[in-house]
């Protein structure tokens, strides 16, 4: 298979690619610097979000531990003196009743 080249396609309108192109080389952009101050300030900022954030997580992992360590204590106490506790989810989350 053969390839026509037309008279047209050696002289098409070029102009809208050049007006891109210019445009591209005369806009006024700010360099791009990855090791400014105020990158390096955003990344420690980050950093320390996602720090705060771990050990959030961390102290209400052992707080959720030591809340069941608690109710297991507190129902076998109960149980040994003769007294059936059964913690029904309402029970754990109703806070009206203090």
């Amino acid at each position: 298979m053969t390839y026509v080249s037309h008279h047209a396609d050696k002289f098409r309108d070029l102009t809208t690619d050049d007006a891109y192109r210019s445009w591209l080389i005369s806009r006024n952009q700010g360099p791009i610097v990855h090791h400014s101050g105020d990158m390096q300030w955003k990344r420690l900022l980050v950093l320390a979000r996602l720090t705060r954030n771990h050990v959030k997580g961390f102290f209400a992992a052992i707080r959720v531990a030591l809340v069941a360590d608690k109710m297991r204590r507190v129902q076998r106490e109960l149980s040994l003196r003769g007294v059936r506790y059964d913690a029904s989810p309402k029970a754990s989350t109703d806070r009206g009743g203090r």
